[in-house]
């Protein structure tokens, strides 16, 4: 009786452990992760201006301009669609809300482009970028 007593108290205890070592992994995927999205939408609008000023004057390089809006678009939707653990909701739902502006600004500048504008002045997407790169500290201070 003591035996099984001890063995269930063990097997609980290892449960327990394993339920907490999970919720770390869980908690530093979720900061690697946004992250790792942070820093692609930085890159993202850094690239895009260049872009945008070539394809001006070169079919290639509106082409290219428009597959680098379709993929931080898919990004964008990935990101979005990832589950932020609790400690990090009101973070994750700030970024959601950033994101579905940034979709909002690619897909005007999209429609600028099909237009055969490619001016980027007024498209929003580097100021929406630049203020989530705002939640970077956020994110690296996330503790569970």
């Amino acid at each position: 009786m003591i035996k099984r007593f001890l063995l269930l108290t063990l097997l609980l205890g290892v449960l327990s452990g394993c339920s907490l070592l999970d919720s770390v992994n869980n908690s530093l995927d979720y900061t690697k992760e946004a992250g790792t999205f942070i820093n692609e939408a930085s890159q993202f609008a850094q690239s895009i201006p260049d872009l945008a000023q070539q394809a001006a004057t070169s079919a290639d390089a509106k082409e290219t301009l428009t597959k680098e809006l379709e993929e931080m678009k898919t990004r964008i939707s990935e990101f979005n669609g990832i589950e932020a653990p609790a400690f990090a909701q009101d973070i994750h739902e700030q970024l959601v809300a950033l994101n579905d502006t940034l979709l909002t600004d690619i897909n005007g500048y999209m429609d600028q482009i099909q237009n055969g504008v490619t001016d980027l002045q007024n498209s929003g997407i580097v100021e929406t970028v630049n203020k989530i790169n705002e939640t970077m500290d956020l994110i690296q201070n996330l503790q569970p």
